[in-house]
């Protein structure tokens, strides 16, 4: 699954590449804007992955704050059982 437009049309651009690496990609017959696209992609679904990731770890660590300070509602409801 995509998380961009791949319809979307396609823009000229200039990219600075080491000269070795470039005559030997043309050499293979390698696809260089198809390359830059997969990798650009990967890219920003790596960084999506890692946002998400601290965004899952700042929750937790609230959500963890949260029951130090006034504990579970899971235990108040027991303990309330277990009093009555």
């Amino acid at each position: 699954m995509n998380s961009y437009d791949t319809t979307a049309a396609k823009r000229p651009v200039n990219l600075t590449l080491n000269s070795d690496l470039l005559a030997k990609a043309r050499v293979a017959g390698l696809n260089l804007s198809a390359l830059a696209e997969e990798a650009v992609a990967a890219a920003l679904a790596r960084v999506a992955r890692e946002k998400l990731a601290a965004d899952i770890a700042q929750a937790c660590r609230v959500h963890e704050q949260y029951l130090a300070d006034y504990g579970s509602l899971g235990e108040a409801v027991r303990k309330d059982l277990d009093a009555g």
